[in-house]
């Protein structure tokens, strides 16, 4: 982490948010790239650089009433517990499974990039998901204007991802969410920048739509991901503002909405749907007094059904997730959420040794996160209702191949409804071949108390079961790797 924080110190330009090579998983160290980066060379050259994640999870659950020939204790692969990544239940503390490589060819002023990536490995895998095999994720064209005008500019046309609000210092946090949205679009994203003295300005705007929407007639099922043809053609403009001074401090202001006015929807004329974000954040790079991100956010909502998921607000992908999440399916699509959220990340040993500090050493690193939203609906039954999250993480790196580490998170999906709670508690011992290695290999036990109320999902498409206990007991074993 020491070795990413030097590089990034060196970056022209403040980061609104992750760009699109970064992975996309929770709480990844950042990747860097090996061998001469396109952005650096006056020759085409290639760059290769990549991030897995695989992991063995195993849930626990003891069966109420075993007949003859049924152990007490049934095992779930995959653990059938309430965490849920389009919910906001879902802590990311239970590893997933992602592959993401990325192939840039080019040299400093343009060059192309392709992402691939993967939630599933069809060859360990129980049965086979199409879906879970994402194939390019990623495509677009960067060129760098930089040089040529004296000033930073880049744009960047193409199909891209745009993540904004990452609370982490180099990842979307400990939840693995960007607080303020995330945009899933086709079309171009142009970023500038001005430095005046110790200060640092940096204006973005993009503007993108989808590659193709669901015919009518599409029967929604697992090889299409229960995609329908109810949802419009939609698009997403962007516009995001920061500034900062002497690497210290950042503000940044942004501003999306996504629309729909199609008239192929089969059920007949409808309303435009709109999905609108204003968003602030603030981070806090203080050196040895670690790093401090918050933010808050208003996500507007009308007619938002016909909406795709070119946005995510929460990791709820488009109107109909927002609905079936938050605003309810009596609210017509109508509402608002207000979300705040922070994280607070602290090295101890570089607290007391700053200018000493390499990062090869014994530390105990702090983690402090949270993320709560009240929502505003015409569905009586989530009118204000209001989430909370938030959570605690102790590392300890005792040796240059071992550390150990805890976690606690909670949980609450209805304010003070008890029934609609969970606390996870997850210690993990974690092995590295050095103390800046690039892999990392953990040993993980989860416990889940969770309310009555709280349920797992189960089926195709995965919907929430209330006839199923979760499991109370997690055990996963993952490795993990960048370059």
């Amino acid at each position: 982490m020491a070795l990413a924080q030097q590089e990034d110190s060196n970056a022209a330009l403040p980061r609104l948010g992750l760009a699109p090579g970064e992975p996309q998983t929770r709480n990844p160290p950042p990747s860097l790239p090996l061998g001469i980066k396109p952005s650096e060379s006056k020759t085409d050259v290639l760059d290769f650089h990549g991030f897995l994640l695989l992991p063995l999870r195993v849930g626990l659950l003891e069966r109420p009433a075993p007949r003859a020939g049924e152990s007490s204790i049934v095992l779930h692969n995959p653990p059938l517990i309430p965490q849920h990544l389009r919910s906001f239940e879902y802590v990311g503390v239970v590893p997933d499974p992602w592959v993401q490589l990325n192939f840039i060819y080019g040299n400093s002023t343009v060059s192309a990039t392709a992402i691939l990536a993967a939630r599933a490995f069809p060859d360990a895998a129980g049965y086979y998901n199409p879906v879970d095999q994402l194939g390019v994720n990623d495509a677009f064209l960067t060129v760098n204007l930089s040089k040529v005008l004296a000033m930073p500019l880049e744009v960047k046309v193409g199909a891209m991802t745009g993540r904004y609000g990452p609370m982490g210092a180099y990842d979307a946090g400990r939840y693995g969410t960007p607080l303020i949205a995330r945009v899933n679009a086709i079309g171009e994203t142009i970023t500038a920048g001005y430095k005046l003295g110790a200060t640092t300005f940096v204006l973005e705007q993009g503007l993108g739509g989808q590659l193709g929407r669901p015919p009518a007639g599409l029967v929604p099922s697992g090889w299409n991901d229960f995609a329908s043809a109810d949802v419009g053609a939609s698009f997403v403009n962007h516009l995001h503002a920061g500034a900062a001074y002497a690497d210290l401090a950042q503000l940044g202001l942004h501003y999306l909405t996504s629309w729909s006015q199609d008239d192929q929807i089969p059920s007949g004329l409808i309303p435009n749907g709109r999905i609108t974000v204003f968003g602030a954040d603030a981070r806090l790079t203080a050196g040895r007094y670690g790093h401090l991100y918050a933010g808050i956010v208003r996500t507007l909502a009308t007619n938002a059904a016909t909406v795709s998921g070119v946005i995510e607000i929460l990791n709820a992908r488009g109107g109909p997730e927002l609905i079936s999440e938050y605003l309810g399916p009596a609210s017509g699509g109508d509402g608002s959420l207000t979300t705040f959220g922070a994280q607070y990340d602290l090295s101890m040993v570089r607290l007391m040794f700053d200018e000493l500090y390499t990062g090869k050493s014994p530390d105990l690193r702090v983690s402090l996160f949270g993320v709560g939203t009240k929502v505003r609906s015409d569905d009586p039954a989530y009118d204000g209702v209001f989430k909370l999250k938030g959570g605690v993480e102790l590392t300890y790196n005792l040796l240059s191949w071992f550390a150990v580490s805890t976690r606690f998170d909670h949980v609450r999906l209805d304010g003070d409804d008890n029934t609609k709670a969970m606390s996870i508690f997850s210690p993990r011992l974690l092995f590295h071949t050095g103390w800046l290695s690039r892999d990392e290999f953990a040993l993980q036990y989860s416990h889940f108390a969770s309310g009555s109320r709280v349920e797992a999902r189960t089926g195709f498409p995965p919907t929430p079961d209330p006839t199923r206990n979760p499991d109370r007991h997690v055990l996963s074993f993952s490795g993990t790797f960048w370059w």
